[in-house]
């Protein structure tokens, strides 16, 4: 089940805050800054995390005693790794001590779709991994504190939508290969959600309160589409895949969305008759709410580009990835290929 947030302005975070009783913060600097002096009723603890890594989390955990977390409400403040920290915690206490503490998300920018994803995002070995689920009692979207984050890394938020276009081609390319499962009113709903968000474009742009609201959207139809489907298909494939392959060669972590956005792009390139959108609407569409997608910006270099691309099919197989393009044996990643992709992607 997929919680509906509660979208409001005049910093309805901080309302939030003051009317819970005891809380315990899992956040960052940024948005605890913002937040802190707008309350009067100020946390047990306030535990600022980046470490994703499952080692990490543990340590948290252990930190807490049952006996006093239990008197608390868990509220993750701040982006991706603020949210899964605290549905990791509450997750873990939940499950070992049979507690059931309430859970609050305040997103402090929308870059990622993790604030309604009950899964929790880990990285064990380096490598992501979702484990567990935590169902938060409320996902409070305040336009104020979400507007104080920079323009970019909100719109970047568009990639974990709109990989749908992308994840669709796979999806046909695994129907037709393997015979996959496939489900013509689950694949059309995900179509209508692209289209519906690519009319948003100028307000995504913008990052005004509609652009926000677009955006929360176009999260929330994308996760209850795969929740009622009952794994990622609709939404992930290849052009995620290709970014876990990128940071397991590189050791760097990227602006989430902006290299989605690039390896859209690859997938589309490589999907040709397959894939379900074109090139030219979704680079157009890239380019209208100036997201920054070129290899260049991110600091990706072409070699780091071409081992990705060298090392992606033998990356599916062994981490037993869903069929994607990259699994086909239409594709053959030779030298001549990798090079037309470089040559594409460094247009951009």
């Amino acid at each position: 089940m997929v919680i509906q947030p509660t979208i409001g302005d005049g910093w309805v975070s901080a309302d939030k805050l003051n009317s819970i009783g005891k809380y315990i913060v899992f956040t960052l600097n940024e948005p605890w800054s913002l937040i802190k002096r707008r309350i009067n009723n100020e946390p047990q603890q306030v535990v600022f995390n980046l470490d994703m890594s499952l080692e990490n989390l543990n340590q948290l955990y252990n930190r807490f005693k049952p006996e006093k977390i239990k008197e608390c409400t868990i509220v993750g403040i701040g982006g991706g790794s603020a949210c899964d920290t605290a549905k990791f915690i509450t997750w873990k206490f939940n499950q070992e001590h049979k507690l059931n503490l309430p859970l609050i998300l305040i997103p402090s920018i929308i870059s990622v779709d993790a604030f309604l994803c009950s899964s929790i995002a880990v990285r064990i070995g380096g490598k992501v991994r979702y484990i567990g689920k935590s169902l938060p009692q409320e996902i409070i979207i305040d336009h104020d504190l979400i507007k104080q984050a920079p323009k970019n890394l909100n719109r970047a938020g568009v990639s974990d939508t709109i990989s749908i276009v992308s994840a669709l081609g796979d999806w046909i390319i695994a129907r037709d290969e393997i015979h996959e499962k496939f489900d013509p009113n689950i694949f059309n709903e995900a179509k209508h959600i692209v289209n519906e968000l690519m009319k948003s474009r100028e307000e995504i742009r913008e990052v005004s309160k509609e652009g926000i609201e677009a955006l929360v959207k176009g999260f929330y139809r994308e996760v209850s589409l795969c929740e009622q489907w009952g794994n990622a298909r609709p939404e992930e494939g290849s052009e995620h895949f290709l970014a876990y392959c990128l940071e397991s060669i590189t050791g760097a972590h990227y602006i989430h969305g902006q290299l989605i956005g690039l390896n859209i792009l690859i997938s589309l390139f490589l999907q040709e008759d397959a894939a379900v959108f074109s090139i030219e609407e979704i680079h157009q569409f890239f380019k209208d709410i100036k997201l920054t997608i070129s290899p260049e910006k991110q600091n990706i270099s072409s070699a780091q580009m071409k081992e990705a691309l060298k090392t992606i099919k033998e990356y599916v197989q062994k981490e037993r990835l869903h069929y994607t393009i990259y699994n086909s044996p239409r594709l053959i990643l030779n030298e001549v290929k990798i090079q037309k992709i470089l040559n594409f992607i460094n247009k951009l």
